[in-house]
């Protein structure tokens, strides 16, 4: 009696082994493809919140320069750097890891209703 696997039986087993490494491999890149979206996603929040509460904090001074009544305002992110609502490590785009421009901006719009919206613009 012989003992062992034959070739055809081994061929079989590398090859589910394969596929089954291949579907990891592909739900492992989407996993982490989400993962970074999510960040990116948190850190467009992060400075879009940070211009809106700049804008509420000088609202008064705005009125006066007519942003308010454009219905648009933009703002840098050097501002925000300089009135403290964003420090320098925020400013590290997660997907690239690399650090963004100063000169970027964030745009407040307001609808009819002067609803505030807020987007950042790279």
């Amino acid at each position: 009696m012989k003992k062992g696997f034959t070739l055809i039986e081994l061929i079989v087993v590398v090859g589910l082994i394969g596929i089954i490494g291949l579907i990891i491999t592909a739900n492992l890149t989407g996993a982490f493809s989400n993962q970074q979206d999510e960040q990116y996603a948190f850190f467009e929040e992060t400075l879009e919140n940070a211009a809106c509460t700049y804008i509420d904090r000088r609202e008064a001074e705005l009125k006066k320069a007519d942003c308010l009544e454009k219905k648009s305002c933009t703002v840098n992110l050097q501002t925000l750097l300089e009135f403290g609502l964003i420090v320098d490590s925020d400013l590290v785009n997660p997907k690239t890891g690399s650090k963004v421009s100063t000169s970027n901006t964030v745009t407040i719009s307001y609808d009819a209703e002067g609803i505030k919206s807020c987007s950042y613009n790279e």
